[in-house]
């Protein structure tokens, strides 16, 4: 794919990053913050014109995609990854917390998020297999290495958004 292309496929998931399932941005002007950046900051973008703000969370998951002929890395940010997580990165991320058995850890290192749950885990183990039409996209910015999924249509019948299967979970 070159340039602004986008091309439709019908892939399977194979994997999918545990490491960092999210990235934190100002609530406001969805600007990417350090992952230590405190609930309430001053957020230096100038649509913010350096207000007090707060943040969220929002998605950038990396998948291994299989199709007939070959095998991709590809990443699907917040739009995308919602249609098959169900829920916000924000509410998948407070699900994990308020479970404490889901959680196994939250660490940072230098704004870099290395989140490790249960949950990702499992998510992780739900998703592979699934059977997804997809639309694939080449990146906007240059310096960027795996191709967007910009559009994800289930084509299980019985699809379940990930959120749905974590709640049916026993965790105690």
């Amino acid at each position: 794919m070159q340039g602004n292309e986008s091309t439709r496929l019908v892939c399977s998931i194979l994997a999918m990053d545990q490491s960092c399932f999210s990235y934190k941005v100002c609530r406001f002007c969805e600007t990417p913050v350090p992952d230590d950046t405190p609930a309430e900051f001053i957020c230096k973008n100038r649509k913010c014109a350096g207000r007090r703000r707060s943040s969220k969370r929002l998605f950038r998951l990396l998948f291994s995609i299989g199709t007939e002929t070959r095998v991709m890395n590809v990443v699907a940010f917040d739009r995308a990854a919602q249609v098959i997580f169900g829920c916000s990165a924000q509410e998948f991320f407070d699900f994990s917390i308020l479970h404490p058995c889901a959680a196994l850890g939250v660490l940072s290192n230098h704004g870099v998020c290395l989140l490790v749950h249960n949950t990702v885990k499992i998510a992780s183990k739900v998703l592979v297999g699934e059977l997804l039409k997809v639309t694939l996209n080449t990146p906007k910015r240059g310096k960027a290495e795996h191709l967007r999924m910009t559009n994800i249509v289930p084509m299980s019948s019985d699809f379940e958004p990930v959120i749905e299967t974590l709640k049916k979970v026993d965790w105690s």
